[in-house]
């Protein structure tokens, strides 16, 4: 008997293959079990290749395109591997002593289904100890549950005992890689019968078998296309003639079909980051294990990144809009006209991105790219992968906000659930809880539902429920109109006037309304249904816009968190209403008065009349359990992030236990990265960044020459970190006129960041073409921004990092303050932090991943500056980051130690330098 031949797909194959294979998951081996011959060296191998598929596939196309995926890739041989909690992982890289530690804790997490935080500086391989561990944990959890099936289906038919590699065959969690079982058992073992043969009683001995059947007499020498095929008898028809000699009937048994699931309650992994940007690096990291080659990955998005159909804004409002009226059926009529199933091509398409075509590891970028090129519609197709993936990636408010879970049909039910870059995972949970709507949305809802109800005969099956959705539509404007006298008398903040209530004064108004506690279990039926037509069918419910039943469906979440469960969460949101104007209130008293509906007195200036400014009704919420609830039934939640600290406190405030906890320290030795701060001005005056300081041009021109001095003394890129873009902007608009900025200009090209997508994408492709180059570059960024949360500079792209003072949240944001009054409510009783000191941690939490931004691997370096002297207090440095607070010490510095010091930054550099250059 020959060795097993291995089918790859390349235009050559080995026939002395191994013997012994590794298992797994997600792939087949396939052997013929008869003898070969040597096939004569003139025949052609692609010739060679065809002809053994066709014998061992006869049912299966061989094109080269379609057989791709029915073979396994080339197993590359793996870099390093270890055991860790009797898990194999297999790692591209040797790993750092902290990448161990974090795989240890994501292996213990998941196998004992607890929670996890694990805080890992910035550059310290996360993302891909992450990544190893929880493939490997699931690589080894598929390898149980194929023996365990293939266990039970060979107990259950022990005729399967006599077939080589029936076991292999059960076990195979994916029966989508093989066309049929005849396929792949092609050819019967010499003396034995198929699975597939009809049973019949044999006796005990082999010899002397009278078989009462007579078959057609074959040369055993002879070959036969077909032999290996299920041979199918036919019942002879009544009063039909056959050439076949009758035979006595036997009583075929039907024998059951073995079925493997295509996954036996394998858990999915869904790995969550902030932005797309994020995950694009996080699949680059996919791509380098070895699991990226039989793990089947997904990734999800939204359809303004994913939707490739052309967007025509004047006859859609958002390309939801446009999605959901373009991909409903048509008519069978209209079917037959243009030969669609919907008015969308990309739509009727979505099946053709599959896991033949795609590559295994792909971006959004890449994956919209592959829809163009089929004409095939990357938001379903991704969709539909998903359903079956081993790993989905999608930005994290995919799986922490209810409603997008629910559109997008995401269980994390016994599921991995992974949250990188999850230090500000608070703030979307309770911006996810956070509901605001407008006087006129609901304005425009209703004129949508009165326009509907008019098709009356159309909408049979509707119109209760849109009559109801219209009737409460009408009642909350009634709502708005009166409280309007409320907001009249309160004194303008800035540029918008605000009336908080109590909680349980707000929903006295809304019973007083009818739209409260009694009534919510109607709307949320009413809402439901109408909502679940929309999306299945909208055609019938003409004039009806996303918008309007996004507008439902947020009310209804917001209303469900407040008087479900008997309201237990009732305290845990404060309503505010709020309406804006577009001028700045003028005079001395303006703060005391409202400007909104009064006349000017004669003589003085007509104050800013706001009559047309739409209310808004603004449900904070304060709490973020309340949201965080909804990922408890997964398996597993990690929580990753190289700025968790305190630990104790994120625990509290999304009510839930992570029993597991890791900070390892950072891999960066001390000689590679430089920490201080600068303490004064030129002058010697003190350097105090606070709102009130950065007013003063003495600070403002200080810190234009402290930019200076670095940019100087740094190759390559510099980066510089601002509170917000309004004071960054008033600091470029003093260094233009001080000329400050033309000295930049000459050292550095300088970047800004831009609060636009696309202005941003455009700005950072600059910045990196511009940071290689001799004169390097200077980009001004924003604490919270894209540049500061997630984005990756390494090496040259980010040779320092320089901070400007202490991103405070501003105390005037009502939602800011308004949690700082919570939690000192709440301070004994759900062991939160003090308002005050809940404070700090999202200053510093903001300032920690700015900082993180420098030095991205063992071998990187570079240095940061923090610019502030209130860094030489100890107050000021006990919430940094622990590696940060280990490589500044006491290394602060005035102006002219800054440069010409023992310590200096310019020293570092230099050294650095040279290093380098060597």
């Amino acid at each position: 008997m020959s060795s097993p031949i291995y089918i790859s797909d390349d235009d050559s194959f080995e026939q002395e293959a191994p013997r012994e294979k590794p298992k797994r998951y997600g792939q087949i081996y396939i052997t013929d079990d008869e003898e070969e011959e040597e096939p004569p060296p003139s025949i052609n191998l692609n010739e060679k290749r065809q002809g053994l598929i066709t014998n061992l596939f006869p049912s299966i196309k061989t094109k080269h395109s379609e057989m791709v995926n029915l073979v396994s890739p080339v197993e590359r041989q793996p870099d390093h591997a270890m055991m860790i909690g009797g898990v194999s992982i297999i790692l591209p890289v040797k790993p750092y002593p902290c990448q161990v530690a974090v795989m240890s804790k994501v292996i213990t997490a998941i196998k004992a289904k607890k929670h996890c935080l694990l805080e890992s500086p910035t550059g310290t391989g996360k993302t891909l100890a992450l990544l190893c561990s929880a493939l490997a944990w699931q690589k080894k959890e598929q390898d149980l549950i194929s023996q365990d099936q293939a266990q039970k289906s060979i107990a259950q038919f022990p005729e399967l005992h006599t077939l080589d590699g029936a076991a292999e065959y059960i076990a195979t969690p994916d029966k989508s890689k093989v066309e049929s079982p005849e396929a792949f058992f092609s050819k019967k073992i010499h003396g034995e019968r198929s699975i597939y043969d009809s049973p019949q009683k044999q006796s005990t001995s082999t010899n002397n078998v009278v078989n009462k059947r007579q078959e057609p007499h074959h040369d055993p020498n002879d070959a036969s296309p077909n032999d290996g095929l299920v041979k199918l008898q036919k019942k002879m028809r009544y009063n039909s003639e056959s050439p076949v000699l009758p035979s006595t009937p036997e009583k075929i048994a039907p024998v059951p079909e073995v079925e493997t699931p295509q996954k036996v309650s394998l858990p999915t992994i869904y790995y969550g980051a902030r932005t797309h940007k994020q995950i694009q690096q996080v699949v680059k990291e996919f791509a380098r294990t070895t699991y990226c080659s039989d793990a089947l990955m997904s990734i999800l998005s939204a359809r303004d990144h994913s939707c490739i159909r052309e967007y025509d804004r004047s006859q859609w409002p958002t390309k939801n809009d446009m999605c959901s009226s373009c991909i409903k059926p048509m008519s069978s009529l209209d079917k037959l006209k243009i030969k669609q199933e919907t008015n969308c091509k990309y739509y009727d398409n979505r099946k053709a991105i599959n896991r033949k075509i795609l590559p295994r590891a792909y971006d959004l970028t890449e994956l919209v790219e592959i829809g163009k090129n089929l004409t095939a519609c990357p938001y379903y197709g991704a969709r539909e992968i998903a359903k079956m993936a081993n790993i989905v990636f999608c930005p994290y408010n995919y799986l922490i906000e209810p409603s997008i879970r629910k559109s997008m049909q995401i269980d994390l039910t016994d599921n991995v659930v992974i949250i990188d870059e999850g230090h500000n995972i608070e703030d979307i949970c309770r911006d996810a809880a956070t509901c605001n709507f407008t006087r006129d949305q609901v304005k425009s809802a209703i004129k949508e539902f009165e326009t509907v109800s008019s098709f009356r005969y159309a909408n049979q099956h509707m119109t209760t429920h849109i009559d109801h959705l219209l009737a409460v539509l009408k009642t909350w404007d009634q709502w708005f109109e009166n409280q309007t006298p409320l907001i009249n008398n309160q004194p303008v903040n800035g540029t918008e006037a605000a009336y908080t209530w109590q909680v349980e004064n707000f929903v006295q108004t809304l019973d007083n309304h009818n739209i409260g506690q009694k009534q919510y279990d109607e709307f949320h039926h009413n809402a439901e249904i109408f909502c679940r037509k929309f999306r299945e069918d909208q055609r019938t419910l003409i004039g009806v816009t996303q918008s309007t039943t996004s507008l439902l469906e947020s009310l209804d979440t917001v209303l469900g968190f407040l008087f479900r469960c008997s309201g237990i969460y009732i305290d845990d949101f404060k309503p505010v209403l709020v309406r804006r104007i577009r001028a700045e209130v003028t005079g001395a008293n303006a703060w005391r008065t409202s400007q909104f509906n009064k006349p000017a007195k004669d003589g003085q200036r007509k104050p800013k009349q706001a009559e047309n400014e739409p209310l808004t009704l603004r449900l904070i919420c304060m709490n973020p359990a309340v949201v965080f609830k909804g990922l408890h039934p997964a398996r597993c939640i990690i929580l990753a992030s190289g700025t968790l600290t305190p630990q104790t406190s994120l625990q509290s405030e999304l009510a839930t236990d992570f029993p597991l906890k890791i900070s390892p320290r950072h891999i960066i030795p001390s000689d590679r990265v430089w920490i201080g701060s600068l303490s004064s001005c030129p002058d010697g005056s003190r350097l105090e960044c606070t709102s009130q300081g950065t007013k003063q041009t003495a600070v403002q021109d200080a810190l234009g020459e402290a930019v200076y001095q670095v940019c100087r003394v740094t190759p390559h890129g510099v980066l510089c970190f601002f509170p917000s873009y309004q004071r960054m902007n008033s600091l470029v608009k003093r260094w233009k006129q001080i000329g400050l900025w033309d000295r930049l200009e000459q050292t550095k090209n300088i970047f800004m960041e831009s609060n636009d997508t696309k202005d941003h994408e455009t700005i950072m492709e600059d910045y990196y073409e511009c940071v290689g180059t001799d004169t390097g570059a200077l980009l001004f960024a924003v604490y919270r921004g894209k540049v500061a949360e997630g984005m990756d500079f390494k090496d040259r792209q980010a040779r320092a990092v320089i901070t400007v003072g202490v991103p405070y949240p501003n105390k005037y944001d009502i939602a800011v303050s308004e949690k700082m009054k919570y939690n000192d409510k709440y301070l004994k009783q759900r062991k939160l932090l003090s308002g005050t000191e809940w404070y700090l941690v999202q200053a510093y939490r903001a300032l920690n991943q700015a900082v993180g931004r420098c030095v991205r691997h063992s071998g990187d370096w570079g240095a940061v500056l923090l610019l502030d002297a209130r860094f030489r207090e100890p107050h000021y440095t006990q919430h940094l980051s622990t590696w940060v607070k280990e490589y500044l010490g006491c290394n602060h510095h005035t102006f002219k130690s800054l440069v010409n010091g023992s310590n200096s930054l310019k020293a570092f550099m230099e050294e650095m330098t040279r290093r380098e250059n060597v």
